[in-house]
């Protein structure tokens, strides 16, 4: 979203797309997020009942690296031996409260795996410190967004969306495609957030209004020492 962030202009915005998706006014309505301050703020301007919660998505791949990392530790017995289980166990357990909605218990969690990897000493010291990096970004996301994690498997049982899975897939393979791999037609760094910048103002109904707009031409860069003085300005 760009230009107005303030409620009224959410709201308009949010109701246009969903009155071309067949809204019609009443049900409910679900805002999944990556925790974005913006869209957090949405559901407060949406009609009744409109509910927000974390993208599942985003959570698996914030515990993903985790686990990854906790294998590796595993497989290469980095001294670790009598840390290891317990690592392990609180990483799965984490992920089993968050996927159940159990906030408190997953902070919990978060901070006994934390205080071990804090007095853990083993050969391969950069792992463990990233583990604890991860585990305290974790632990910060989950405090912020509290609020809006919910029982993900009382959701999935009731056949409603948990993740926006298909979205992120496609997104990231378009990026991939255009972006990492090397190929004729690779995209700058610059050109997509161009790109987005455009088709935003577009969804927004704001592309010809700002097309419209007169841009001020930049002052060429001039030393001091060659610019007419003010006298000369008016003379001229």
């Amino acid at each position: 979203m760009t230009g107005s962030t303030d409620q009224t202009a959410l709201r308009d915005r949010t109701l246009h797309a969903l009155w071309r998706e067949g809204y019609c006014g009443f049900g409910d309505v679900t805002v999944i997020s990556d925790g974005a301050e913006i869209l957090k703020r949405l559901p407060r301007a949406m009609p009744r009942p409109t509910i927000h919660i974390i993208d599942w998505f985003h959570i698996a791949m914030k515990i993903q690296p985790m686990q990854q990392i906790a294998d590796h530790l595993i497989r290469s017995r980095s001294g670790l031996l009598e840390a290891l289980p317990s690592i392990d166990r609180d990483i799965r357990a984490v992920k089993w409260h968050l996927w159940h909605g159990r906030v408190a218990r997953t902070i919990r969690d978060l901070e006994r795996l934390l205080a071990t990897l804090k007095q853990a000493q083993g050969d391969d010291k950069f792992s463990i410190a990233r583990l604890r990096n991860l585990g305290l970004q974790l632990l910060t996301y989950v405090r912020s967004n509290r609020g809006a994690i919910v029982n993900y498997g009382k959701r999935y049982r009731a056949e409603l969306r948990v993740a926006t899975t298909l979205a992120e897939s496609a997104v990231n393979s378009l990026v991939a495609k255009r972006m990492v791999k090397k190929q004729q037609m690779r995209w700058s760094l610059h050109g997509p957030h161009m790109l987005m910048q455009v088709r935003t103002a577009e969804v927004n109904g704001e592309l010809r209004d700002r097309l419209r707009t007169q841009f001020r031409r930049p002052e060429p860069n001039v030393p001091s020492l060659f610019k007419p003085k003010p006298p000369l300005l008016r003379a001229a």
